[in-house]
This record gives C-alpha cells, sequence and structure tokens, in this order.
C-alpha cells in the first residue's frame, strides 16, 4: 500500500530542511549529488523513484532552510551580540520558566533605541530637534533572544514589552567532544543571544501585547506554580510542576537521574503519553456521562451525532486547555495536533491513518518553525511515535503469518481480549518506543537504559492514569476556589511515591550505563534498514536479530576502551575553569581539576560526556589543584559518575555548599583524600615521571592565600619526542608560589606551560617564565569572562618567548600527542566545519569543511 500524498509531502519537505542545513557548507556537493540523481535516477528506471511533487518539496524544503537561516541585512539583532550595553525595546514572547533562583523568558526583539559602545552596523544620527542620543526615535529590529533574572521572581508576564539595558551575548557552549553544542543548537532554533540581570533597574514595562487568550492562560499557570509551591514540597512539588504545567526548572539533579536511569526522561515534559492518556480518560468519562442522561435528550442529541462524536467534540477543549497551559512545546503541540485530527475523524465520521495525523502534525510545526526540526524534542517526539505505530503495525501484519490464532475473531475469552491483548500492545508499544530511539539517545546523550523497557510499562499508566488526570483536576480547581492548592495533601503523596519508584528502578545494576555517541552515518544506516524492514513486513526474527546486532555494535563500540598508543593530553573546554586529562599509552589516567559545579555543573555537563566519548569509566588519579569552585567543584558529579582510585588534595578545605558535596560524594564512594605536599617523592608512570612540586610542607603563604597553595605537577617524559618532552601544570599559582618555586632551584624547564591562574596579571613573572621557557602556553579561560582573562601583558610576554599560544576561549579544546617520534598538537576548533561565504571561492571551503569532517580529534 503506497504512502497518502501528505505523507509524502511531509518526508519530502523535511528532507530538504536537512539537506538545507547540509547546503550551508556544501552547496556544491549537494547540488551536484541532487543532478547527478535525476540524471542517473531518469535513465536507468522504467518507475520514478520519487515522484515529482515529492521533488520539488525537497527542493522547497532546502530552499526554505536557507532563507529563514540567513540573518537579515537590516534590523538584525547579530551584530550588537558581544559588543557593549544596548537599549533594546523587546516583548516576552511565551511563559516565564521559573526555578528556585533565577527566572527566564524568551523575548522577541522590537526596536533599539540607544547603544553606549557602538556595534558593527552604527546606528543613525539623532533626528533634528532631539537634544541626545536616547530621544530619536527607535530603529526596528528583529531577533529572538533570552533573558535570564537572577531573581526568584520578577514583575512581568507573556505579552508584555519591555525597555532593557543590557548586554547582549551569543549563546556559549563547551567546544569539547561529546559536551552538547549548545549554541549551535540555539542558533538552529533561531535564537539570536542572552542577557543576563542581576537586578531590575534598567528594564522597565512600556506595554502590552501578546494573544489576549494566551496571556489570560499564562496567568492561571502562573497562579498554579504559586499556590503548588506554597501547598506542596519537595519532589512532589517538582514532579507535579513539571507534570502539569510544563515547569521543569525546580527539578533537581537527583530527580533528573533518577528518571534518565531508569530510561523515563521522557515523562518530565509533556508529550504524547500524557495528553495522550488524558484524552482517553476525557474521552472516556464523558461518553459515559452522555449515555447517562435522561432518555429523551439522549435521542435528541443522537439525531445530530452519537455520543462518541460528542465526547469527541468536547474532549478537545480540555485538551488543547492542558496543552496550552503546559507552555505549548514542540512535542505538546504535535500530541495535540494528532489527537485534534483523530478526535475530528471521529467527529466526522471517519476513520483517521495515524501517518497522516502524524504527518500534518510535523508539516505545521516546520512550516512555522522550519529550524524545529534540529528541535531534540521534535526528533524524539515524533520518532517515538512512529516507531509505536510503525511496530504496532508491523506486528499485526506479521502475526497473521507467524502465530495464527487457534480461535475466530469472534470466539476470543474474555482474557484474551481485554488483558492478553492490552498487555501485547503495551509491550509491543514500549519495545518500539524505546529500541526505536536508542541510537539518537545514544547519540545525543551517551546513555541507553535497558531499565526503560520495564519502567515505561509501569511508569507511563501510572503517571497517565493517575498523576496527571488528579494534579490537573486540582490545578484547574485552585483557579476557582480560595488561596490554597486542592488535594494538595493526596498529591504530595502521589508525586512523592511516584519519585520513589522511579529511584527504584533507577537503582537497579547497570541501569546508569554511558557510551561514547554512534556515528552520525551509523545512525541514519540503522533507521534507513528499519524502515524498509518494517515497510516490507519483514519476520520477526530477522527484525530482532538485525536491531539486536545494531545494538551489540553501537553499545560494544562505545562501551570497549582500547588503550592509546601515545601519551595523550587533552585541555578539555570548561569556560572560566580548568580541567586537564592525562592518558597513559597503558591505560592509567589522571584528571586535574574538574570545572566548577553548582546549578550549573560543568563537570556533569563538558568533563563527563568527553570522558565518555573516550571510553573511560575510571579515573586513577583524581586531583583537585586547590579548593576553589572553578577547579573541584565538578568534581561531585564526577565521582559519583565514574570509578576514582585515588583522590589528590594540597589538604585544604571549605566551608562551602560546593566543597561539602565533594566531600559528600567521596564519603559515599569510600574515598579518602591523599594530601600532596612538594617533598613528595616522583610517581613513575609508563615510562614517564610525575613531580610533587608544590605546596611547600611547611605553609609559607598567607592565610586566605588558596591559589598560592595550588599543587603543581611537572610531567616528565624522557623517552618521547626528540630529547624528551614535560607538561607542568600549575593550578591558580601567582606571583608568591613562581618565586617560592625558584628559590628551590628544581627543573621548571617544560615543554608545554598550562598557563598559570587562567593567565592573570598577578601571575606574571618574568623570572618564572624565563626558567620554564614553554616552547607551547595553554591557557583555560571562558569566553568574554569578567575577571578579562588573558592578561595582554601576560600574552605579550608569552609572544616575547616565541611560545605557541593556544586558548579554550577560541579554540576550543586543546589535545597533544606524543610518542617517541615527536608530538602534535590539534584544537576542537580546527575540526569543526564552518559555513561557506558566498563571496569566496566556494570549491576551496567546501574541501576545507571535508577535511575537517574526517579529521580525528
Amino acid at each position: 500500500m503506497g504512502s497518502p500524498p501528505l505523507v509524502t509531502i511531509t518526508v519530502a519537505f523535511i528532507c530538504g530542511l536537512a539537506l538545507g542545513e547540509r547546503f550551508s557548507y556544501f552547496p556544491l556537493t549537494v547540488a551536484s549529488a541532487l543532478f547527478l540523481f535525476l540524471i542517473l535516477e531518469r535513465s536507468f528506471r522504467r518507475e520514478a523513484l520519487i515522484s515529482l511533487p515529492a521533488f520539488l518539496f525537497g527542493l522547497l524544503g532546502l530552499l526554505v532552510y536557507q532563507i529563514v537561516s540567513t540573518p537579515y541585512s537590516e534590523g538584525d539583532l547579530a551584530p550588537y551580540l558581544d559588543r557593549g550595553e544596548i537599549r533594546i525595546v523587546a516583548q516576552i514572547d511565551g511563559p516565564p520558566q521559573h526555578s528556585p533562583e533565577q527566572v527566564s523568558f524568551q523575548m522577541r526583539a522590537l526596536a533599539i533605541r540607544a547603544s553606549t559602545v557602538g556595534a558593527e552596523t552604527p546606528l543613525p544620527a539623532p533626528p533634528d530637534g532631539a537634544s541626545s542620543q536616547s530621544q530619536w526615535s527607535e530603529r526596528p529590529l528583529q531577533g529572538i533572544f533570552r533573558v535570564i533574572v537572577y531573581l526568584p521572581e520578577v514583575p512581568f508576564e507573556y505579552g508584555d514589552r519591555l525597555e532593557l539595558e543590557t548586554r547582549l551575548r551569543r549563546p556559549q557552549q563547551f567546544e569539547t567532544p561529546g559536551a552538547f553544542q549548545y549554541a549551535d543548537y540555539r542558533e538552529r532554533e533561531g535564537w539570536s543571544g542572552i542577557a543576563s540581570l542581576s537586578r531590575l533597574d534598567h528594564v522597565r514595562k512600556i506595554g502590552e501585547g501578546g494573544n489576549p487568550l494566551l496571556r489570560r492562560l499564562y496567568r492561571g499557570r502562573e497562579e498554579i506554580r504559586r499556590k503548588v509551591l506554597a501547598s506542596m514540597e519537595g519532589e512532589a512539588a517538582a514532579l507535579l510542576l513539571a507534570l502539569i504545567i510544563g515547569e521543569t526548572g525546580y527539578l533537581t539533579d537527583p530527580i533528573r537521574e533518577a528518571f534518565s536511569a531508569s530510561g523515563t526522561t521522557h515523562l518530565l515534559s509533556i508529550s504524547g503519553s500524557h495528553l495522550a492518556l488524558v484524552s482517553l480518560l476525557i474521552f472516556g468519562l464523558t461518553r459515559w456521562l452522555i449515555l447517562r442522561l435522561p432518555e429523551p435528550i439522549l435521542l435528541r442529541l443522537s439525531l445530530w451525532k452519537i455520543p462518541s462524536q460528542w465526547a469527541a467534540l468536547i474532549t478537545a477543549g480540555p485538551v488543547a486547555f492542558y496543552a496550552f497551559l503546559a507552555g505549548a512545546e514542540v512535542a505538546t503541540l504535535r500530541s495535540l495536533i494528532m489527537i485534534g485530527v483523530y478526535l475530528f475523524s471521529i467527529w466526522i465520521g471517519k476513520r483517521s491513518d495515524v501517518r497522516v495525523s502524524l504527518s500534518l502534525a510535523a508539516l505545521l510545526i516546520v512550516l512555522s518553525h522550519p529550524q524545529a526540526i534540529f528541535d531534540l524534542s521534535f526528533q524524539l517526539s515524533f520518532l517515538s511515535v512512529l516507531a509505536i505505530t510503525s511496530t504496532f503495525h508491523w506486528w499485526k501484519a506479521t502475526a497473521s503469518a507467524e502465530v495464527p490464532s487457534a480461535f475466530p475473531k469472534e470466539e476470543r475469552s474474555f482474557l484474551q481480549r481485554y488483558l492478553i491483548s492490552p498487555l501485547q500492545l503495551m509491550i509491543v508499544s514500549t519495545v518500539g518506543a524505546t529500541l526505536g530511539t536508542a541510537p539518537l539517545t545514544l547519540f545525543y546523550f551517551h546513555q541507553f537504559s535497558w531499565v526503560g523497557l520495564f519502567a515505561n510499562m509501569i511508569l507511563i499508566p501510572v503517571a497517565g492514569w493517575v498523576i496527571v488526570p488528579f494534579g490537573f483536576i486540582a490545578a484547574v480547581c485552585s483557579l476557582f476556589f480560595g488561596e490554597g492548592f486542592p488535594l494538595a495533601g493526596w498529591n504530595q503523596w502521589l508525586g512523592s511515591s511516584y519519585y520513589h519508584l522511579t529511584a527504584l528502578f533507577a537503582r537497579l545494576p547497570g541501569s546508569d550505563l554511558h557510551y561514547a555517541s554512534p556515528p552520525l552515518w551509523g545512525v541514519i544506516v540503522f533507521y534507513g534498514i528499519l524502515v524498509f524492514m518494517l515497510h516490507r513486513t519483514v519476520s520477526r526474527r530477522t527484525v530482532a536479530c538485525t536491531v539486536a546486532l545494531f545494538l551489540i555494535l553501537f553499545l560494544g563500540a562505545g562501551w570497549f576502551r582500547f588503550s592509546p598508543e601515545r601519551l595523550r593530553m587533552t585541555m578539555i573546554d570548561v569556560g572560566q575553569g580548568d580541567a586537564a586529562l592525562i592518558e597513559f599509552p597503558h591505560g592509567k589516567t589522571i584528571l586535574v581539576d574538574g570545572g566548577s559545579g553548582g546549578a550549573f555543573d560543568v563537570g556533569r555537563i563538558a568533563v563527563a560526556p568527553y570522558l565518555w566519548e573516550r571510553r573511560i569509566r575510571t579515573i586513577d588519579y583524581l586531583v583537585g589543584t586547590h579548593p576553589q569552585m572553578d577547579h573541584i567543584g565538578g568534581f561531585s558529579s564526577l565521582i559519583r559518575s565514574f570509578q576514582v582510585g585515588e583522590v589528590w588534595t594540597n589538604g585544604e578545605s571549605r566551608d562551602l555548599p560546593f566543597y561539602r558535596l565533594f566531600s559528600d560524594a567521596m564519603e559515599q564512594k569510600g574515598l579518602r583524600p591523599k594530601v600532596i605536599t612538594g617533598d613528595a617523592p616522583p610517581m613513575s608512570i609508563d615510562g614517564c615521571f610525575l613531580h610533587f612540586l608544590n605546596p611547600p610542607a611547611e605553609n609559607l603563604f598567607a592565610e586566605g592565600d588558596l591559589n598560592d597553595r595550588s599543587i603543581v605537577l611537572r610531567l616528565a617524559c624522557p623517552d618521547l619526542g626528540d630529547g624528551g618532552l614535560s607538561f607542568l601544570f600549575t593550578g591558580d599559582i601567582e606571583q608568591g608560589a613562581e618565586e617560592h618555586l625558584l628559590q628551590q632551584g628544581i627543573d621548571l624547564k617544560s615543554t608545554f606551560l598550562k598557563v598559570p591562574h587562567h593567565g592573570s596579571r598577578s601571575a606574571l613573572n618574568p623570572a618564572f617564565l624565563s626558567t620554564v621557557s614553554p616552547q607551547v602556553a595553554l591557557f583555560s579561560v571562558g569566553r568574554h569572562n569578567s575577571y578579562h582573562h588573558p592578561h595582554l601583558d601576560v600574552l605579550d610576554a608569552y609572544q616575547a618567548l616565541s611560545a605557541q599560544i593556544y586558548r579554550t576561549d577560541r579554540d576550543g579544546a586543546i589535545v597533544i600527542e606524543a610518542d617517541r617520534a615527536g608530538w602534535e598538537i590539534r584544537t576542537y576548533q580546527e575540526c569543526k566545519m564552518t559555513k561557506v561565504l558566498w563571496r569566496a571561492p566556494l570549491l576551496m571551503q567546501e574541501w576545507e569543511n571535508l577535511r575537517r569532517a574526517f579529521r580525528r580529534f
């Protein structure tokens, strides 16, 4: 059976959008491939492989992506990013997102009124009669940006037009393999920048706009949030806010980790399972009530429509209300459109094709926002539904051929019809969704949870039939009755029990395993073969063996680690902080510092994914140079996620939250820190010698000077390179510790130097620098950091030594590999493709992108 036209058109358009993104990097290659495809297809096939309309819609998708991804020449927000402070007029474009310590909201730029520093696109001169720059008429502006306010509450809501004086910056990401590329992701979504505010002194409301209905709805959403927080607490309050109004900012790390390890993260966003079960519950209840109306009323209604049709009409309202109350995210809108199409088919008395409703939902979303195809929720949401429906139809099609029923349909037992069949449907759907999305979750999150195969069978029905309906009814009632949240005690018990049930699954052995990401081409091949087999109704055994083979290949390739043949040192991009990984040829590993922690846990976001990408599961030596947030803040999550052999510290401790988390994590794993001092004997590892140079055994520095008491390590490898090479890791030492090291008369000369204190002016000691005399200087600094690291004088000093300078804020992660023949250095930025510039030679740019695409980091 052929595909409906809408399905073909939607698939073609989405493929065109995806091809359009590649066209930005390989225009000549993509154009040549399309032209060659047309020639070969018309020359060697009697019947066209794809129809002309499908081909044209694919080209349309390619063109649309090019249009929407091209910045506007006039009124674009981009020239004002990472510049000076600007005065901008913008409108809040969605419901504010809250967390205990901050509020964020998406804003649509409307105009710019003044700039104190200026931008690449200068502002027009003030009109005649204007006495100052701030009085001239505003210039129109276009672009989407996000505002983060570091306050628990703000007096603004959806539709408010604000005038802000702020600095806009580009979204930042950690340029490290394995780390989620947040800035690239937001750029594809159409975001231009981010603004951060710690107070509201320079924010002024100047008007209102937006949709009046949404404005009222989001006010109700805010009222529900306040009442839940006032009446409930802990995990129950956080889960209820996430499941009812889509407010995920109150979900703590333990909650997220429990759902992630149990393979049920999707339940934390309002998507298909929630809306489908809620709509089914409302539909069934409404139909039951209609059938119990007085007979005259029921007969009169039946003259127009049967009870099921009236129930479908009534169900549409509450389901739409729930979807928009939850913030109308992509996954929620997809579910709403599909359910709406299905309810409409019941209303008009026609059978609905799931493929058509799914295609219509996808087409409507990508037409309104073409870059949504790169949204993770879009990909996972549509893929999971497609996997469920395809698996179910394939299962039914193969059942008649492989498992013939012993009884005709009309003679099936009650047990078969009402227990075995629904249970079979649940198992097939869960397995289909889990295995169908497994390659994508591996690719993005480095994780595959076998526990999810069983946890989803229990947790999805409980959420859809109990937690969500109970909480939704209480939330709606709270809008009409009193100040409290109705049934708060029951919801507290249900939410808490649900979390503990999820945590129980998460504690099962092997539930929280991580792997290296599979290659993108492997994921594409997997889905291509799977679609072909399901479409051709291939036998169950063949499909099962094929899926199992791919999963074994993906998981095996992402798990088993082959020790590097050469010594490898990676300066991981952790923003304003330090993290350096040393991998020895026989498998030993040393991690020197681990970035910052807290709400923005760099250890979990950047360092851990890189270790997973390197297939590292054991950190033999975890070195915390000194107890500051930007150096050991990420250690708590790393200790929880990896096996750790030894923890080395300088013996200092601090009564601060990040250090308490670090201590608690060590205690839970039974680790006792080993105190390192400068008089410790050298350690031999794989032919290299690790020398401990600082801190001194006796405290020579001021009481509050944590930086100068940093652990300093020198790794000397006499058999590598031309006559040996060495690495000097200096933590945050400054001039005092540098002078102390010089007075010791020890060998400091090093091939590679991790520049002290991120390149601070206070760490510049010409004598120390001359003694070390590095060939390569490595700066670990954050982009546009508030400390203005590295200092210009420091850069000049290293340039005067003719040292090669590498910076994580510009180069991303930096890797150095060495063997007996020599050493080489590579950066993550050198392996990233760049969009072609049409005014420059295209062929050379494409060749460079091709070279980068196949370059190994």
